[in-house]
């Protein structure tokens, strides 16, 4: 491939089957907590731990990104997290399950940067924030397909079947990209000396608007996780429908972050000139006013669930595309894939705790009323904060 929108797809159905691995025990929730007869609290830590695993990982991954190419880098992280999910599959308990979860986030942490650079290296500033929004897409398209087709093969198989699939799906994936992608043909290799360290990390590190950045990153993460997490179960107990059309209403959510992600990449690059800050604000907003429709709970009817697992999942997945252009470009070409590593590891960490707090206040309070306002005020405090900081990105 030659031309960047084959690549630009060869990626985006990368990072789709790679998410779609990664985040497959999202809509299996119900059959989980069955199964392995585990609290709310307990199968709240399975999403986190794919995602500890990507934040131990996170800087090494975009390093390597950056050191071997994309080409290697993603069908290496592509062949561990399939391996590890599909062997996950097997687990007679939670620890063996968690461990392996865990084991699966580290090759989970590579597509963040890898296709993240892939952009970068193929697409010109004016369209990177809409080849970014598409590529970012993979996650939420992800999302979407693990939703709608991983219960019913639970149902008539069993969630251990669907989550084999799911593993298998990233191998093929891994072979597809070793065999399809291609450097930048302009784009020469990067001699020894001018490739990224570590440690230059630093540079980046002392400027406090991106410590600022990446901190809104950590908190729009730790409302994304949770409505990914927690909606299956909200929907399932607060309106006592089966697992699976439960499961609809996330794959709803993923329907309106995909939408949303393309459509905040255009409006980006054609009419703000560029900048990625007001998507990013704007989505905060929108999930911040639909994290407090959901703490109504049982007073919403169910049809108004449609449309507004269509919003919340705008305002939690929508920003994402948008967040990493703005710190690919703040890295430029030769540290977009260390700085996107470090992007990745503060805002996954995001993953880690956000989960665990909406079970913990969902256990103590027996309610899902106090963990959606507190969702609410974290996305209201980025919509506020955000917007304050100095140009982050020269522009021509």
């Amino acid at each position: 491939m030659t031309s960047r929108w084959p690549i630009l797809a060869l990626v985006t159905v990368a990072h789709a089957l790679g998410a779609l691995t990664a985040l497959a025990v999202t809509p299996l929730t119900p059959f989980l907590l069955e199964s392995l007869d585990l609290s709310r609290v307990q199968v709240g830590l399975c999403l986190p731990a794919v995602y500890l695993g990507g934040v131990l990982m996170a800087l090494p991954a975009g390093w390597l990104t950056d050191r071997l190419g994309v080409r290697l880098a993603l069908g290496l992280g592509q062949l561990i997290v399939g391996s590890m999910i599909a062997l996950a599959a097997s687990s007679a308990s939670l620890a063996g399950l968690l461990t392996l979860l865990v084991l699966g986030g580290f090759g989970f942490s590579v597509l963040n940067p890898a296709t993240g650079k892939a952009v970068v290296e193929w697409f010109p500033p004016g369209e990177r924030g809409m080849a970014m929004g598409i590529k970012q897409t993979g996650l939420t398209l992800g999302g979407l397909a693990a939703a709608l087709a991983l219960p019913p093969i639970a149902l008539a198989w069993s969630w251990r079947g669907a989550l084999a699939l799911a593993g298998f799906l990233s191998l093929v994936s891994a072979v597809l990209v070793s065999i399809l992608y291609r450097p930048h043909p302009v784009a020469s290799p990067a001699q020894a000396a001018d490739r990224p360290r570590l440690a230059e990390l630093g540079t980046f590190l002392r400027r406090r608007p991106i410590l600022v950045v990446f901190g809104c990153g950590l908190a729009l993460s730790i409302a994304q996780s949770s409505l990914l997490a927690y909606l299956v179960l909200y929907t399932k107990e607060t309106f006592a429908v089966s697992a699976v059309t439960a499961a609809q209403f996330l794959a709803l959510a993923q329907v309106g972050g995909t939408l949303s992600r393309v459509a905040w990449g255009v409006t980006s690059d054609r009419s703000f000139g560029g900048r990625r800050r007001p998507g990013v604000v704007v989505s905060a907003a929108i999930g911040g006013v639909a994290y407090a429709a959901l703490a109504l709970g049982a007073m919403l009817p169910l049809w108004l669930m449609v449309p507004l697992a269509l919003v919340a999942g705008a305002g939690a997945f929508g920003w994402v595309g948008l967040y990493f252009a703005l710190v690919a470009e703040i890295g430029g070409p030769r540290y977009a894939g260390l700085l996107t590593g470090a992007a990745t590891a503060c805002s996954w960490s995001g993953t880690l705790i956000g989960p665990p707090i909406f079970g913990v206040l969902l256990e103590v309070t027996g309610a899902y009323t106090l963990p959606w306002l507190v969702l609410t005020a974290i996305a209201g405090a980025v919509a506020v904060t955000l917007p304050r900081l100095s140009p982050l990105v020269q522009r021509g």
